[in-house]
């Protein structure tokens, strides 16, 4: 899966096998487990219309014992060809910034992420993403576990 902005700015999900992680019970790496008490989910976006575009926002969706703790994007053509990537750590992994500070320019990559933490001792989980660009939403479907184990 890969996000794909278009040129009325709506975003198109469509499926993508090559360049994804996550699960091993997930065969098409939708989903994602890291051991801890946080992490962070960043889903790949490209933009396929002529003008930059900005993401709005990014909000989670079916989350219980997370709470958000960043929001950031990183332009990288990696983004391209990886439909979601699960990180232990932050915006430091990506070479990030705010949301609202790098608009993702025609024909360009970006990896549009929220970082997580557990609100308490049990297990937290995310049940997919809203990415919001010009007042569009779109479902993003990815999940992110965060738990003591994963095995």
């Amino acid at each position: 899966m890969t996000v794909v902005l278009t040129a009325a700015g709506a975003l198109v999900v469509t499926a993508v096998l090559a360049g994804c992680s996550g699960s091993p019970l997930d065969t098409l790496g939708f989903s994602g487990c890291l051991d801890g008490t946080s992490g962070t989910i960043a889903v790949g976006v490209s933009n396929t219309s002529d003008a930059a575009l900005v993401i709005d926002a990014v909000e989670l969706t079916d989350a219980s014992g997370v709470v958000i703790v960043d929001r950031f994007i990183a332009v990288d053509d990696e983004a391209r060809s990886t439909a979601v990537r699960f990180e232990a750590s932050g915006r430091d992994t990506f070479d990030a910034v705010n949301l609202d500070q790098a608009p993702i320019e025609p024909d360009a990559a970006a990896f549009v992420a929220v970082e997580v933490k557990r609100t308490g001792a049990a297990d937290g989980r995310i049940g997919g993403l809203i990415i919001t660009v010009d007042g569009d939403q779109q479902a993003v479907p990815v999940t992110l576990d965060l738990r003591d184990s994963c095995d």
